[in-house]
């Protein structure tokens, strides 16, 4: 289904993504493309979810390390991480994940709002946008994570992410 198809429908349209085992979505209208093999420059003092900048037809782009900014470790050896280059902020950023699967269309009748865990938690709820449940292929659900990348990083963080790339 085409993206105008879906939005026509009334559905939403997202990309997923895995992260230390979970799945994670995004609205694909955000998405500008995917660098399965880039080369990322380390900026010194970065901050450890800025593992550093690549080089995008001109364009500097700074990236996110998703693990680090959610408190999930390091990625294990045999994983090819990809680079997600998305809007955000009123910029181009690059995420980092595990790996990315597909599109899917969302009703948004079926996304849930994210629970209040009561406590600070690895991934802040604020990061957020909401919860779907997927239909798993052995009868189970997943759980998908939609994030809200306007609120990945605070007006202070974005700043620190400004002058490292300058």
């Amino acid at each position: 289904m085409a993206i105008t198809e879906a939005s026509s429908q009334g559905l939403q349209q997202v990309l997923c993504f895995a992260l230390a085992g979970e799945a994670y979505a995004l609205p694909i209208l955000k998405v500008r493309e995917i660098q399965a093999q880039a080369t990322i420059t380390r900026i010194p003092k970065a901050p450890d979810y800025m593992p550093g900048v690549i080089n995008l037809r001109g364009a500097i782009v700074p990236i996110l390390e998703l693990r680090h900014r959610f408190s999930l470790g390091d990625a294990p050896e045999a994983t090819r991480p990809v680079i997600v280059i998305v809007e955000a902020l009123k910029r181009t950023l690059g995420i980092r994940v595990d790996s990315v699967s597909d599109v899917l269309d969302l009703d948004p009748a079926a996304i849930r709002p994210a629970p209040d865990l009561g406590v600070q938690s690895a991934l802040n709820r604020e990061f957020i946008s909401g919860l779907a449940s997927l239909p798993g292929a052995s009868g189970s659900d997943t759980m998908l994570i939609l994030l809200d990348l306007d609120r990945l990083l605070s007006d202070g963080e974005l700043m620190a992410l400004e002058a490292a790339t300058i």
